[in-house]
This record gives structure tokens, C-alpha cells and sequence, in this order.
């Protein structure tokens, strides 16, 4: 029971990202800043930091502004921008809580450190936006021919209906559903009760056959594309687990929800890094 919510985090984040790309920019940064604050009110208490009410507003704050600037920039150049001028302010300021608290006091580098984390955290959601919004159709796609030959049609028939087909609100190729696909099934892998030899490879495979099936049914998507997403989010989710058993379940719920949304929070970055890889 211990660690039913950080299960329950990590589904729950995914599901709403899945479901808020269908309904647009708007409603999936909402979701994002939802994250953060999940993320931010837990992660102090997680790396037994001080100054937790403090940390946890720059976490918040740094992660926000990456997502609105995300949703709110106008050319494809500066979907990430905002994101490397949060992590850097908010780096900024986390060693400057440090300084003001002055000299002597206890856990110091610990307080940095665990606060950078999680700024580094919150700032890599918002790529689950820029992912969003990030004009790679096929159209452009088909400028590779590795990626052309790659691509599948789904099984559906209306593939260009907005709930089958893995559209964004223009039009345009999102891989947001895909990618919060992937976490879901990882997720409920990892939740097997079992010996993390065994865990820890379903994990990936889980992940990775879930994005490759998603592309297989309703096409749109590079099979290249899916496995790498896929493989990705499984080894981030294999990897929180075996962190998560080596040190035990979190003794204060928010923690627990902050090690479950984690992953999903930072599983953005990878999403749109390589959308902008593979379908540039």
C-alpha cells in the first residue's frame, strides 16, 4: 500500500496528458503546470531538504514558466526556449535561498542539489507542450526516406477522425497520446509484485510494444519513432523503480506523489527532443 500512490500518480499524470492533447494547448498545459505543482510540493519533503516552502515555489515557478512559454511561443525555434531560461533562473535562485539563509546551516548541499533536481524536473515538462505544437506532419516526414519506409497505416478506417487519429488540435502530428500510452502500460508493469530481474525488462518491453502497437493501429506514426519513445520511457520508468525499491517507499504522501509524477513530468523533454530528431 505503500507505494499505491506513486502507481496512481504516475497513471493518473499519463491518462490526463493523454486525454488533454485531444482537447488542445491550452488544456494540456494546464495539465503540465498540474505536474509541476504535484512535483514541487512533494519533492522538498522527498530529498529531506530545508527551506522546503521556499524550494518548492521556485520549483513550481520554474516549471510553469516553461510550459506557458512553451504554449505561448510563436515560432518552432523558441518552443524550448523558455524552458532553458526557467532551468537557469532557477538554478540561480536556489543558491540564492541558500545564501540568504546564511552561514551554518544544516543540509546545505543537500537543500542545492535536491532543488535543482527538481527545477531540472519541472522545466522538462514542458516539452510534453512543444511536443503538442511542434509542426511535424507527414508531409514533412516524407522529406526522409529512412522515416517514409518506416511508416505504417493504422487499422482504423477514419484515421483523420480527431479522436482515432493522433492529431493535435491543428492538424498537425502529435505524439503526446503515444508517449502517455507507453508510461500507462510501463506503469502497470511496473507495478507487478515481483523480483526487479524479472520487472525491470517487462518494463521496457511493456513500453515499448505499447507505443509500437499505437502506431501500428492508428497510423500517422514512424515505427522508428514509436520504438525509440517507447524504449525511452520504459528505462526512465525502470529506473525510478529501482530507485524507488532501493530506498524504500517515501514516508509523507506528497513525496510519494511527487516520485510518481516525476518520471511523467520529465518523460516531456525526451517526447519533443526527439520529435525534433526524427522528424526534422
Amino acid at each position: 500500500m505503500n507505494y499505491l500512490p506513486v502507481a496512481l500518480a504516475a497513471l493518473l499524470g499519463a491518462a490526463a496528458l493523454a486525454a488533454a492533447s485531444w482537447l488542445g494547448v491550452a488544456a494540456l498545459t494546464g495539465v503540465v503546470c498540474a505536474l509541476c505543482a504535484v512535483v514541487a510540493v512533494g519533492w522538498p519533503q522527498l530529498m529531506g531538504v530545508t527551506a522546503r516552502k521556499s524550494l518548492s515555489a521556485v520549483i513550481m515557478a520554474a516549471g510553469v514558466v516553461a510550459a506557458v512559454g512553451a504554449a505561448l511561443a510563436s515560432q518552432v525555434e523558441s518552443l524550448f526556449f523558455w524552458s532553458s531560461v526557467a532551468l537557469a533562473f532557477g538554478v540561480m535562485v536556489v543558491f540564492m535561498i541558500q545564501v540568504m539563509r546564511g552561514a551554518g546551516r544544516p543540509h546545505r548541499l543537500e537543500s542545492t542539489l535536491g532543488a535543482c533536481a527538481g527545477v531540472v524536473i519541472t522545466t522538462t515538462s514542458a516539452g510534453w507542450v512543444a511536443g503538442l505544437r511542434y509542426p511535424a506532419g507527414l508531409a514533412e516526414a516524407e522529406s526522409g526516406a529512412g522515416l517514409a519506409a518506416l511508416r505504417v497505416r493504422g487499422l482504423f478506417p477514419y484515421e483523420d477522425w480527431g479522436v482515432l487519429g493522433v492529431t493535435g488540435p491543428g492538424g498537425e502530428l502529435s505524439v503526446v497520446a503515444l508517449a502517455s500510452f507507453a508510461l500507462l502500460a510501463g506503469t502497470a508493469a511496473a507495478c507487478i509484485p515481483a523480483r526487479d530481474v524479472f520487472v525491470l525488462p517487462l518494463i521496457v518491453v511493456a513500453a515499448a510494444a505499447a507505443a509500437v502497437i499505437t502506431a501500428l493501429v492508428w497510423g500517422e506514426l514512424t515505427l522508428l519513432f514509436a520504438g525509440v519513445v517507447g524504449l525511452t520511457a520504459g528505462v526512465l520508468l525502470a529506473s525510478f523503480r529501482r530507485f524507488l525499491f532501493l530506498q524504500g517507499a517515501p514516508e509523507q504522501l506528497l513525496s510519494r506523489l511527487a516520485v510518481g509524477a516525476a518520471p511523467v513530468a520529465a518523460m516531456g523533454a525526451i517526447v519533443y527532443f526527439t520529435e525534433r530528431l526524427l522528424f526534422a
